[in-house]
């Protein structure tokens, strides 16, 4: 059963660069995001996917978490090794902008997958540790597909989550974007849009 899970999974995903221009989603995303400060830096930008209930049942026919949505660490490193790892090949389908340039892509820490009222959820963090100065700086953060195979639900202020870094100002925006030229134009992922600087 778990061989069949991972060879369906890896269908799916080999499907995604498969699938051009002109593809539908097929799975349904929505994003939380936490940004994080100390006193003088931004050190990590966390993330939380939850999935649709159809992929959601998908995986769990074969990881299954206890009674309160939690998952042994030894199931839960087998969803990552099964279900998750293989995102790096679509850069987690993440994009970090600083200042106008995109930067490389931290590593991701602490994977969590859990369930909530029957849905999957992907938590996980990612390291930044940028300074902040007395200049503002502009972070962007995309979360997309660039096939469209997967959709990810728009995006408000209130899904972003500013805790810590009580000497920092820090306003958030969504914005849309192009983030591939190539891309049909009624297709503008959102992206958000983190200013800040030392008070």
């Amino acid at each position: 059963m778990r061989r069949r899970l991972r060879v369906t999974i890896a269908a799916i995903l080999a499907l995604v660069p498969l699938v051009g221009l002109h593809a539908h989603p097929h799975v349904f995303i929505s994003s939380l995001v936490a940004v994080d400060f100390n006193e003088a830096s931004l050190e990590r930008v966390s993330v939380a996917w939850t999935f649709d209930e159809l992929f959601s049942q998908m995986i769990l026919a074969d990881y299954h978490p206890d009674a309160k949505g939690a998952f042994a660490e030894a199931e839960a490193l087998a969803l990552k090794k099964g279900a998750f790892d293989n995102l790096r090949n679509y850069h987690y389908f993440l994009a970090f902008y600083l200042g106008g340039k995109r930067i490389a892509l931290p590593p991701i820490e602490d994977f969590r997958p859990s369930v909530r009222d029957g849905r999957l959820i992907y938590a996980f963090s990612l390291p930044l540790r940028l300074p902040i100065a007395a200049e503002t700086l502009e972070l962007r953060i995309t979360i997309y597909d660039d096939t469209y195979y997967v959709a990810f639900d728009k995006m408000s202020p209130s899904d972003v989550a500013i805790q810590g870094g009580d000497s920092i100002d820090a306003a958030v925006s969504i914005e849309k974007t192009k983030v591939k030229a190539e891309w049909p134009g009624q297709f503008m992922p959102d992206q958000i849009v983190l200013r800040m600087k030392r008070k």
